[in-house]
């Protein structure tokens, strides 16, 4: 059982039938930068200029990308840069969407204070980024991706560091990027690697033929590694040099020729999920190898596997059509699906450290999944997506999650499966309601519960009206839940009661007032204030700016602080306890919350307009909503939507 916050509500994954929406009084920390152990740099062989541009133009506030050919040594570069003492949040694109990046990038630099996950929207996610001021580093970005662009535009002043095959960032605006090509090593860089990679000297008689395969493969580093595995296992490097120079996909092949049963099947599903990282358990349990580790690690000294981390292996995505058609026989999916699901299932039901495990090989479920998808394997598309939705949801990767369930769905319905239908229509109810889309979760739940009924589905149906229920207590389009419960109905009634009979007192002693102006006197010199007259304007208060929004105000407690009105929503109390307390208003929305940064000056509120990665972020506590809500009467100080 995984519960993840989101706004006013707690969003648990309770058993196979699905989740369940709850409200929740929010209680948040501040959340708190994450302290890692930096990775020693990766050593590098004839980078030298490519370390000078990147360590000249990042100080300078500078974006930096440098693109080239699959195994030009673009991660181990990025690497290299980014664990050269300045804060950074390191994340792999590939395929992941933009949302997801951006909670990537969140947990790269901090962590809940809390028992239960947050999960953030995008403008929080902007604003943490834009506090946080690391280097985002963006690596195996897709060939057209929009992403780095995105990021670029949304954190103005943050500076970025991308690995792209081809450019994604473009010259930027008034030459705010530097974009470099990442050739080939260096003739003696290129020798010096692969003697490293032999292992030994290289003989007299040998020199020659080394330059001629050096030149070959363009002093591409992981060819140089390939070559040098090669002579290292016995072939003559003559032989490795002719084959070179046909072309390098010739030494992919030559390198798949003489592997043993495990390796094979390890190669294999690798290839399947190309460019994903998994760990060896993950391996393991896919192609049923026993020493899953021991395996990877002798395929990634030859230069067949990369191994960015200690217990992370991918193929690269430009081996997958030199080597999927080759060793394809050797792991059967439904094998690897069966094999799959009993690993990723206990590891969910493990606890903590289990569902570090299944995050960590989430990545590989969703490739497997698309590879089943592509030969219309329909079943394992359904089980795959039903043991994939745990972990992405416990990730809180929910745009993944929403993709995953849709080819779910769509799976089910080709085949029939209503039963499977049913639980991804629910959940994707439950995504729409977390977007804010009350009316499209509503119709949702709806099918959901008629699928469910019809099939005798008790617990389904139960936990799929009790969602529906939740769902409609939000109000029509609006996202919110009408229902406050019976003691606060009487709370709101008698404060309307006292409304009205202040401005019945009012009233009666402003006609008193008229009259005896008739009877003598000067006029007032205009309307006597009332209780309910709004703020009018933006006029400033002892507690801080106004907007002119009617509804709840951030109250500051004795400690120093300021705040922002946004609406309706929740009342927001700092005080000289622990923790701030949201207090839910009677009408809350269902993604609203509040999340507090720190900071050092003494202005009440950040302004995202004016907030620079580069620049010491506005101090006080800011107020800013991770989830999107739909302002009430009045201006409000919402910061704006990412994109």
């Amino acid at each position: 059982m995984y519960s993840v916050l989101y706004g006013s509500s707690r969003i648990t994954l309770t058993s196979r039938s699905g989740t369940r929406l709850q409200r929740s009084e929010l209680l948040l920390h501040d959340p708190g930068p994450r302290r890692r152990w930096a990775a020693p740099a990766p050593v590098l062989l004839g980078r030298e200029e490519a370390l000078a541009i990147a360590w000249r133009e990042i100080p300078a506030g500078r974006s930096v990308e440098f693109h080239g050919p699959c195994g030009s040594g673009k991660t181990s570069l990025l690497r290299n840069i980014a664990s050269g003492g300045r804060r950074s949040a390191f994340v792999r694109v590939a395929g992941t969407p933009l949302e997801d990046v951006l909670q990537l990038l969140v947990d790269e630099l901090y962590v809940s204070a809390g028992a239960e996950p947050v999960k953030y929207s995008a403008p929080v996610c902007r604003q943490l980024l834009l506090h946080a001021r690391p280097l985002i580093v963006l690596d195996e970005v897709p060939p057209g991706s929009r992403i780095p662009r995105q990021l670029a535009d949304a954190l103005p002043g943050c500076v970025l560091l991308v690995g792209a095959e081809r450019p994604v960032l473009g010259g930027g605006p008034g030459g705010a990027v530097t974009s470099q090509l990442l050739t080939g090593l260096p003739p003696d860089a290129a020798y010096a690697l692969f003697v490293q990679s032999l292992g030994r000297p290289v003989r007299d008689a040998e020199q020659p033929v080394v330059r001629r395969l050096l030149e070959a493969v363009r002093g591409r580093p992981l060819s140089v590694r390939q070559a040098a595995a090669l002579v290292r296992a016995g072939h003559p490097v003559e032989a490795v040099a002719h084959r070179a120079a046909r072309g390098v996909r010739e030494l992919d092949r030559m390198s798949a020729g003489r592997l043993s049963g495990p390796e094979r099947k390890a190669l294999a599903a690798l290839a399947i999920v190309a460019g994903a990282l998994v760990p060896g358990a993950w391996l393991s349990a896919v192609g049923d190898i026993t020493y899953a580790v021991q395996t990877l690690v002798s395929l990634h000294e030859r230069g067949l596997v990369e191994r960015p981390e200690e217990d992370r292996f991918g193929l690269p995505v430009c081996l997958e059509d030199s080597l999927r058609d080759l060793l394809l026989d050797a792991v059967s999916l439904s094998s690897a699906v069966n094999g799959l699901a009993g690993w990723l299932e206990g590891a969910l039901d493990g606890g903590v450290h289990g569902l570090d495990a299944a995050l960590e090989g989430v990545e590989g479920v969703v490739g497997l999944l698309g590879f089943a998808a592509e030969r219309a394997e329909w079943r394992a598309v359904i089980r795959l997506a039903k043991i994939a939705e745990a972990a992405l949801f416990a990730g809180r990767r929910w745009q993944q999650w929403k993709d995953v369930l849709q080819q779910g769905e769509d799976a089910a319905r080709r085949i029939g499966d209503r039963a499977s239908e049913a639980l991804f229509a629910h959940e994707l109810g439950t995504v729409a309601y977390a977007e804010d889309r009350p009316e499209d979760a509503a119709a949702r739940l709806r099918y959901a519960l008629q699928l469910r009924e019809a099939l005798g589905d008790a617990a389904g149906a139960e936990l799929t009206r009790a969602n529906l229920a939740y769902v409609a207590g939000s109000g029509p389009g609006r996202g919110e839940v009408r229902d406050p419960g019976p003691r606060r109905n009487l709370l709101r009634h008698g404060l309307l009661w006292l409304a009205g009979l202040v401005v019945l007192v009012v009233v009666i002693a402003a006609v008193r007032q008229a009259l005896a102006g008739d009877g003598g006197g000067d006029p007032p010199p205009g309307p006597p204030p009332t209780a309910s007259q709004p703020v009018d304007g933006g006029s400033r208060s002892p507690d801080g700016p106004s907007d002119g929004a009617s509804g709840p105000r951030f109250s500051s407690g004795p400690s120093r602080s300021g705040g922002v009105s946004e609406g309706p929503g929740p009342i927001v109390s700092r005080s000289a306890g622990p923790s701030p307390r949201v207090s839910p208003s009677p009408s809350p929305s269902p993604s609203r919350s509040v999340v507090v940064i720190p900071s050092r000056s003494h202005s009440p509120s950040v302004s995202p307009s004016r907030s620079r990665c580069c620049e010491s972020p506005g101090p006080g506590v800011s107020s800013v909503s991770p989830g999107p809500s739909r302002s009430h009467g009045g201006a409000s100080s919402k910061p704006p939507p990412l994109f």
